[in-house]
C-alpha cells in the first residue's frame, strides 16, 4: 500500500484546520505520533501525567532529521464542526494553563522515537470536562510559490475529565429543519455536460435533506450519534437517515449541526419526522424530536420521474488491502480512506478481526462514522509491534458494515458489508514496507 501523507499545511496560530480533530495521522519524514487523542483523568487540586509519542519510522539514506516543535493551544469549534487554534480562542473551559511539557523543542534522527511527558495540574475548584490541543509543528516553515509561508502541522487533542460526582449527558436539540428536493436547478438539462462536482451538487439538490442542531447544555462532552426515522400518516416507519457531522464530539456549551440526505423518492402524503439522538455512554440516554412535512403529489411525481439508482457499490476503499513488513518493536500507522460514492448518508461500524493473531496489536481511532453523500472518511490504523514478536505473518480483517439513508422497504439494499484484509510480516530485519 502506498503510504499517504495527511499533513495539513497553514499559517499562522488561529487559522481553521481542515484535519481531522481528534488527530489525524502525520507523514512530514515519516513521523508517526500516538495517542491520536486522549481523556486525562485528574482529581480536583491534584496532578496527573500523561505522554505524546512521536517516531520519525523512516530510515532511508534521502531521510532528514526532523524538527519538532510542541505547543499547547485553545481551540474553538463551530456549529458546523470547523475548527480554530490559538490564544484568540481561549474560552472558560479551558486547560492550557494547567498543563506543562518536559521539551517543547527537539530534533527526531530518522528511526528514531521520543515521549514528550506532560503534567495537568487542576485547580482545586475544577469540575466537568476542559480541552486544550498539543499542536505539533513538524520541520522547518517553508515558503509557497507565491511567497506564503507555510508550517507543517497537526494536533492531539487533550481533554481533561474532573471528576467530583456521576454526570448525566445534558443535551437537547434546538432546532430541525427539512429541505425539501428541488428540481428547477440549473443544468437539470444538460447533466451531460455538468461536471462531477456539479452533477453531485445537482443531486444534491434533488434529495431530501434534514438537519438537526444539538447543543450541549451539561458540563460533560459526550459523543452522540443521530438518526431520522420519517413516520407516513398511520404511523409505519417508511424510512431511515442515518444524521452526520464533522465531528461527533460535542463540548460543553457547544452546538453541532448534524445533516442526512436521502435520494430515494417519497409517495405524496403528511409525515412525521422523528429525530433521535443517543450518548456513547454507559446510560445510552436518548433524546428526540418531531417535526411533521408534506410532499405533494406534484412534488412525488417529479421526484419519482428524476431519480436514478444504479445499484452500484455506494462505498470505495483506498487501500483495498494492506501489507506491512515491519520489525519487533516497530509503532506505525497507516490511514484507511472511504469514500461515499452515492447520493444517500452512510452510518459505518468497525472492528477489527484476527485470524488467530492478537488484536492488541492493532487499534483504529475511529470505529465508527458517518459520511455524507460523495464525501470521504479517514480513520488511523495504529500498529504497535511487541517487542518479543516472533518472526512470520500474522493476519486481520476489518470488518466495515454500513446502513445507508433508504426507505424500509428496501431495507437489505441499504445494508452492506465490506471487508479489509491486513497483513503484517515480522522481519527482525525490515524496515516499513508497505505495499497494496
Amino acid at each position: 500500500m502506498k503510504r499517504k501523507s495527511h499533513v495539513c499545511c497553514f499559517g499562522g496560530a488561529g487559522l481553521i484546520a481542515l484535519f481531522f480533530f481528534i488527530f489525524q495521522e502525520i507523514g512530514f519524514a515519516g513521523v508517526a505520533v500516538s495517542p491520536l487523542q486522549q481523556t486525562v483523568e485528574v482529581k480536583p487540586g491534584k496532578k496527573a501525567v500523561f505522554t505524546i509519542s512521536l517516531a520519525n519510522n523512516k530510515r532511508d539514506s534521502k531521510t532528514l532529521p526532523c524538527p519538532v516543535k510542541v505547543e499547547v493551544l485553545d481551540f474553538n469549534v463551530s456549529d458546523r464542526g470547523q475548527l480554530s487554534f490559538g490564544p484568540e480562542y481561549k474560552h472558560p473551559r479551558s486547560a492550557v494553563s494547567w498543563i506543562s511539557l518536559d521539551a517543547n523543542t527537539f530534533v527526531l534522527k530518522p528511526g528514531e522515537s521520543r515521549e514528550v511527558k506532560a503534567t495537568v495540574a487542576a485547580p482545586i475548584d475544577a469540575d466537568g470536562d476542559y480541552w486544550a490541543a498539543a499542536m505539533i509543528e513538524l520541520g522547518e516553515p517553508q515558503k509557497s510559490e507565491k511567497g506564503v509561508q507555510v508550517k507543517f502541522r497537526t494536533a492531539s487533542g487533550i481533554f481533561i475529565h474532573v471528576a467530583r460526582r456521576s454526570y448525566s449527558e445534558r443535551g437537547n436539540i434546538t432546532d430541525v429543519n427539512v429541505t425539501m428536493p428541488n428540481f428547477n436547478a440549473t443544468g437539470d438539462s444538460n447533466e451531460n455536460n455538468l461536471s462531477e462536482v456539479d452533477l453531485y451538487r445537482l443531486h444534491e439538490k434533488r434529495s431530501l435533506k434534514v438537519e438537526a442542531k444539538l447543543r450541549n447544555e451539561g458540563i460533560i462532552s459526550f459523543l452522540a450519534r443521530g438518526k431520522a426515522y420519517i413516520y407516513s400518516d398511520d404511523l409505519r416507519r417508511i424510512a431511515t437517515i442515518p444524521l452526520d457531522a464533522s465531528r461527533r464530539q460535542v463540548l460543553p456549551d457547544d452546538n453541532r449541526w448534524f445533516t442526512g440526505i436521502m435520494a430515494p423518492p417519497l409517495p405524496a402524503g403528511n409525515y412525521k419526522l422523528r429525530t433521535i439522538f443517543a450518548y456513547d455512554s454507559k446510560y445510552k440516554h436518548k433524546i428526540m424530536k418531531d417535526t411533521e412535512f408534506t410532499i405533494s403529489q406534484e412534488m412525488a411525481d417529479v421526484w419519482a420521474k428524476n431519480y436514478k439508482d444504479d445499484g452500484t457499490s455506494k462505498l470505495k476503499f483506498e487501500p483495498k488491502q494492506v501489507d506491512l513488513k515491519l520489525s519487533p518493536g516497530r509503532l506505525t500507522a497507516t490511514t484507511l480512506q472511504i469514500v461515499n460514492q452515492g447520493m444517500n448518508t452512510i452510518v459505518a461500524n468497525c472492528r477489527i478481526e484476527s485470524d488467530g493473531a492478537k488484536n492488541d496489536w492493532l487499534e483504529m481511532k475511529a470505529t465508527d462514522f458517518t459520511i455524507t453523500p460523495n464525501g470521504a472518511y479517514s480513520t488511523a490504523c495504529v500498529i504497535r509491534v511487541p517487542s518479543d514478536a516472533k518472526p512470520g505473518t500474522y493476519n486481520w480483517t476489518i470488518l466495515v458494515e454500513t446502513e445507508q439513508s433508504g426507505l424500509t422497504s428496501q431495507e437489505q439494499n441499504n445494508n452492506k458489508q465490506y471487508k479489509i484484509p491486513i497483513s503484517i510480516m515480522i522481519d527482525e530485519n525490515a524496515h516499513v514496507v508497505m505495499s497494496k
